[in-house]
């Protein structure tokens, strides 16, 4: 949880050319160099990572080896230090991984590299085992609140997305600039509750309303970012944008909408066992299911959504793998 902008903010206090950050470390935010790292156009901090309307699922190892192992041997142009931030890691090209691996046992002076990762395990275990690694927590719902309310968040709409946040800053920051996020989590959790009651028919029906929901994301998260750059960008995508979509895309939103499923079942789970669930807004519905009095069944669906996630970010057929979920699910009702 708040991985990514706690590497910024690290690129910001090793560059940062105020008095006050040899006073206290930290970075002040208000010098040049504070600003340009915010704006990722320090010359001496580079973000590592696949642009969001790219086609590609992986960060190449030619964009590693020229945007890393051999810029790392050149020396600061303006800044104290050099800052490479691999973020996400783990969508690094399988041979590009370890090409950077001396580069992480012997940095040159004045570099360093920021490994950012939510998933070590599908990193190989020579990149952790080079770095120092600094484990993150989930954020407190009051903490959560306080930062939405800073945002001019309604009091009401803060404490809510708090409590539904499960601790990701985060997601909650995004549900209340994007109101798709919230319309997608109500749809995937409604699509769980009529995999309960038997309202869907069949498992390939089942696999394309999960992508579509994803699609629809992706669309809302582009649209953003694109009337923050003034362009124009169509409010819903049609059938014919959705199966154009990049895959890139895709693959970016689909591990959340899965992760939203994923609480569904451990809800459904921990009502079985008598536990608190996360979904306080569909308690009701959760401890009613036919699954919450079946744990069984709750955990054979998390192992079966947890292999799809795996496989979407191990950039297998995003096909193939809802297709392979929903059969799971969809058989797992019978």
């Amino acid at each position: 949880v708040g991985k990514s902008a706690a590497a910024l903010a690290f690129a910001q206090a090793l560059n940062c050319t105020s008095q006050e950050r040899h006073l206290t470390g930290d970075a002040c935010g208000e010098c040049p160099a504070c600003l340009l790292v915010a704006k990722g156009n320090h010359p001496d901090v580079r973000l590592i990572t696949t642009p969001g309307d790219d086609q590609r699922t992986v960060i190449p190892i030619e964009e590693i080896r020229r945007d890393l192992v051999y810029d790392a041997h050149l020396k600061p142009i303006t800044g104290r230090f050099k800052v490479y931030l691999l973020d996400p890691a783990e969508r690094t090209a399988h041979l590009a991984i370890h090409t950077i691996l001396k580069v992480l046992e012997e940095p040159p002076p004045q570099v360093v590299i920021v490994v950012v990762t939510s998933q070590p395990a599908l990193l190989p275990p020579t990149v952790p085992s080079r770095c120092q690694q600094v484990a993150f927590h989930l954020v407190g719902t009051g903490a959560i609140e306080e930062r939405l309310l800073a945002q001019g968040v309604e009091p009401a709409a803060a404490a809510s997305l708090a409590r539904l946040s499960g601790g990701r800053i985060a997601w909650a920051i995004r549900a209340a600039h994007q109101p798709q996020v919230l319309a997608t989590r109500d749809a995937l959790l409604e699509l769980c509750a009529d995999l309960d009651r038997q309202r869907v028919p069949a498992s390939l029906r089942m696999a394309e309303e999960i992508k579509l929901l994803a699609a629809e994301l992706a669309q809302a998260s582009r649209a953003a970012r694109a009337e923050e750059a003034a362009e124009e960008e169509d409010e819903e995508p049609s059938a014919a944008e959705v199966r154009a979509l990049p895959d890139r895309l895709l693959r970016a939103e689909l591990p959340w909408c899965l992760d939203v499923m994923l609480s569904w079942y451990r809800d459904s789970l921990a009502a079985a066992r008598g536990g608190a669930l996360s979904n306080t807004d569909r308690e009701e519905a959760i401890r009613a299911s036919s699954v919450a009095r079946d744990p069984a069944r709750a955990e054979a669906a998390l192992e079966a959504i947890l292999a799809a996630r795996y496989r979407v970010q191990r950039n297998a057929s995003i096909d193939l793998a809802l297709e392979g979920l929903a059969a799971a699910l969809v058989g797992g009702e019978e």
